[in-house]
C-alpha cells in the first residue's frame, strides 16, 4: 500500500472530504489484494456519505481478504448493528474477540448488541469486561448505566453515568442519563441539575428536556415548564412534539387564570400539525381546546373526526370524538364510540377489563340469564347511569346484580336490581352468565334518547327519619357541595368554587345551608368562614352514600358543582342547581338552563372562564326568589 496515498486520504477524511478521500484511495482499492486499512477507510468514507451499501461492500472485502484482522470484523459488525441485523453483528463481534480477546471496543459493541436483543446478563458481562480492559472507555460506562436503568438498578446506574462524565465531561447524553437515574431514586434536585446541565451542553437533546419537564410538571412549576418547552421548540423548530408540548403547557397555564393565552396554545397545536399532518395527539389536543369556544362546535367535531381518520385504532381519538358528540346530544353516534374507553393499553388512561370467569356482555339475548353490572369511574357516573338498569332487567334477565361500594346498598333501591355485591368481593361473587360495565348500557341497549325515569334511586326510610331528626325544622334547608377539592388537573380544578366565593350565597337570610361534602380538604374550607355563614356539617356521622342520600331526601334543594352529590340529588328526584364552568362536562351540553338527565335540575353556567362571581350572584338572586315562594 502507498503510505503517502493513504495518509492523504486520511487527511481528507479528517476534514469531512469523503469523496476526495475515496478518489485518492481508488487506485489502492482496485488491487485484488487491497490493504485492510485502505478498505476500512474507504468503508468509513462511504458510510459517512450515507452509502451503506458501498460501505458494506468494502468491509466485506476487508473481512474476506484479511480474515485475521479483528478491527474490520468489528467495523462491519457496527454497520450491521446500524442496519438492525443484530445476529450478524453479534457474530462479527464474537469473531473479532476470537482474534483478539482483549479487544475492549469489541466487548463494548457486543454488550450493546446483546442489550438490544434483551440478553441482559450477557450484555452486562460484556460491558464490564470492556471496562476492565479500558477503564477510560466513557461509552461503555454510559451503556452500562443505561442497561442497569432497564433493570431498575438506578443507584448502580448513577455511578456509571458519573464515570462516563468524568471520562468525557461535556457529554450531554451522560448528564441526561445521570438525571434519569437521580429521578428514579427520587433525588429530584440532583436530577434537575443534571438535566439542565445536559440541555446547556446540547440544547437539542430531547431526552433531557423530557426528564426536566416531568419534574417541573409533577411540582406544578408550569411557568418554568413553559420556558423549557419554548426553548426546545426554538432549538428544534422542526419538531412537532416540541410545539405540541408547548401548546399543552400554555393551555394548562391559561386554564388556571382565565384562558387569556388560549390563542397561543392553539397556534402551537396548529404548528405541530403543520409540521406533522398525521399527528393524532395534536388533533385531539386541538379538539379539546376548541371546546372552550361554544361557537366552534362544528370545528371541534371535525378536528376529532380527523384524529380518528388518521388513526382508526386510537381509542383516545374515538373517546374524544364520542365526548364531543355527547356535548351536542348526538347520542346514537356517540354511545358506541364510548365503548373504546376500556381495554388494556400502555397509556393507563383506559379502564381495565376485570378478569372474571364469565364473559362480558356484547348485546346477546338475555332471556333467563343472569347479569353482573360493574360500576366504573366516578360515583357520579354510577348515579347517572344506573337509570338504565330497569331497561336491562326488562330484557328478560332472571337475576340482575350490581357491583357497588363496600357495605353501601344504595343501588339496590333501583327497580330490577336483585343484589348488590361489594367491590372487594367482586372476584369471589357467584358466577353469572354475563358481566357488563354500567356506562356501556346506553350503547348495548341501543338507546337514542335519555330515559326520563327520575326518581330512580330511593333513600332508606329509616335513615331518612334519623337524619330528618337532626336537621332544623320550619326553615328551608339547602344542601351545598361546592368547596374546592384537590385535583391533579387544572381543568378538573376549574369546576370547583371555593368557600370564599360562596359568601354572597351563604349569607342569604332565611335559609339553612347543610354541608354535603365529606372530603377533609373541602370541609376544612368551612372553618375559614365566619361562624354565622358556616353550613351545618353532620358529615362526621355519615358512613356512606346511603346516609348522604337520606340527608338529601330530607332537604328542600341542593346546590352543587358537577360532582357525585349533584348526580345523587338528581337521581333521587330532588331539585338541584348546578354551578358549571364555562367548559363543562359533555353531560350538560353546551348551553341552556335545562338538563336532559335530571328534569328538576337547573344549570347556572359561567359566562367568563374561571369567574364564579356572576354565577354566585345569579344563584343568590334565584335562591331569594325560591325562599320567598317557599
Amino acid at each position: 500500500m502507498s503510505v503517502d496515498s493513504y495518509q492523504r486520504a486520511a487527511q481528507h477524511y479528517s476534514l469531512n472530504q469523503y469523496a476526495d478521500a475515496l478518489a485518492v484511495l481508488s487506485p489502492l482499492l482496485d488491487r485484488p489484494d487491497a490493504d485492510a486499512e485502505a478498505l476500512n477507510l474507504a468503508a468509513a468514507c462511504a458510510y459517512a456519505m450515507n452509502r451503506a451499501d458501498l460501505a458494506q461492500a468494502y468491509w466485506q472485502r476487508a473481512v474476506a481478504g484479511h480474515p485475521g484482522h479483528a478491527g474490520v470484523h468489528n467495523n462491519l459488525g457496527n454497520l450491521y448493528e446500524q442496519l438492525k441485523r443484530l445476529p450478524d453483528a453479534e457474530a462479527l463481534y464474537r469473531r473479532a474477540l476470537d482474534l483478539n480477546a482483549d479487544f475492549a471496543e469489541a466487548h463494548y459493541n457486543l454488550g450493546n448488541v446483546l442489550a438490544l436483543q434483551e440478553r441482559i446478563v450477557d450484555a452486562e458481562q460484556s460491558l464490564r469486561r470492556a471496562l476492565e480492559l479500558r477503564p477510560d472507555l466513557a461509552s461503555a460506562y454510559y451503556s452500562l448505566g443505561k442497561l442497569l436503568m432497564t433493570q431498575t438498578r438506578a443507584d448502580e446506574a448513577q455511578t456509571h453515568f458519573r464515570s462516563a462524565i468524568e471520562a468525557r465531561t461535556h457529554w450531554a447524553d451522560a448528564h441526561s442519563g445521570l438525571g434519569a437515574a437521580f429521578a428514579a431514586l427520587q433525588r429530584e434536585d440532583e436530577a434537575e441539575r443534571a438535566y439542565r446541565a445536559a440541555i446547556e451542553l446540547n440544547p437539542r437533546l430531547t431526552s433531557a428536556y423530557q426528564g426536566l419537564a416531568a419534574i417541573l410538571d409533577a411540582h406544578g412549576r408550569f411557568a418554568e415548564l413553559e420556558s423549557v418547552y419554548r426553548r426546545l421548540a426554538e432549538h428544534l423548530p422542526e419538531s412537532s412534539a416540541a410545539h405540541y408540548n408547548l401548546g399543552q403547557v400554555i393551555y394548562r397555564i391559561t386554564a388556571l387564570v382565565g384562558l387569556e393565552r388560549i390563542d397561543e396554545a392553539e397556534a402551537a397545536y396548529r404548528r405541530a400539525i403543520e409540521i406533522q399532518p398525521d399527528y393524532t395527539q395534536a388533533y385531539i389536543a386541538l379538539g379539546n381546546l376548541l371546546k372552550e369556544h361554544p361557537g366552534r362546535v362544528d370545528e371541534m367535531l371535525a378536528t376529532f373526526r380527523r384524529a380518528v381518520e388518521i388513526d382508526p385504532n386510537s381509542a383516545e381519538a374515538r373517546i374524544n370524538l364520542a365526548a364531543g358528540l355527547l356535548r351536542v346530544g348526538a347520542y346514537a353516534e356517540a354511545w358506541p364510540l364510548m365503548e373504546y374507553r376500556y381495554g388494556d393499553d400502555s397509556s393507563g388512561r383506559r379502564i381495565r377489563v376485570p378478569d372474571l370467569p364469565f364473559p362480558q356482555w356484547r348485546g346477546e339475548p338475555l332471556e333467563g340469564m343472569s347479569m353482573l353490572v360493574i360500576h366504573e369511574q366516578g360515583f357520579g357516573d354510577s348515579f347517572q347511569f344506573c337509570r338504565y338498569l330497569p331497561l336491562l332487567k326488562a330484557q328478560g334477565l332472571s337475576t340482575l346484580s350490581v357491583a357497588w361500594l363496600h357495605n353501601d346498598t344504595l343501588l339496590a333501591s333501583v327497580e330490577g336490581v336483585d343484589a348488590c355485591i361489594s367491590d372487594d368481593a367482586l372476584h369471589t361473587s357467584p358466577r353469572h352468565d354475563y358481566w357488563c360495565f354500567m356506562m356501556s348500557l346506553p350503547a348495548l341497549l341501543e338507546t337514542r334518547t335519555i330515559p326520563d325515569v327520575t326518581p330512580y334511586l330511593a333513600a332508606d326510610e329509616a335513615r331518612i327519619e334519623y337524619w330528618r331528626g337532626r336537621l332544623p325544622a320550619r326553615v328551608p334547608k339547602v344542601g351545598i357541595a361546592a368547596m374546592a377539592e384537590p385535583r391533579p388537573s387544572p381543568f378538573e380544578a376549574r369546576r370547583w368554587v371555593g368557600a370564599q366565593a360562596c359568601v354572597p350565597l351563604l349569607g342569604l337570610p332565611g335559609v339553612r345551608f347543610v354541608n354535603l361534602q365529606k372530603a377533609p380538604v373541602a370541609r376544612a374550607q368551612l372553618d375559614t368562614l365566619p361562624p354565622h355563614l358556616r353550613p351545618l356539617d353532620l358529615m362526621d356521622d355519615v358512613e356512606d352514600f346511603a346516609d348522604t342520600a337520606a340527608i338529601i331526601a330530607s332537604l328542600d334543594l341542593v346546590i352543587a358543582v358537577d360532582t357525585s352529590v349533584a348526580h345523587l340529588a338528581g337521581a333521587l328526584g330532588k331539585p338541584v342547581w348546578m354551578l358549571l364552568p364555562s367548559n363543562p362536562c359533555w353531560r350538560w351540553l353546551i348551553d341552556g338552563e335545562d338538563c336532559v338527565w335530571y328534569p328538576k335540575a337547573r344549570l347556572f353556567r359561567q359566562t367568563q372562564p374561571n369567574q364564579w362571581g356572576d354565577v354566585i350572584a345569579r344563584v343568590a338572586d334565584a335562591l331569594a326568589e325560591w325562599r320567598d315562594r317557599n
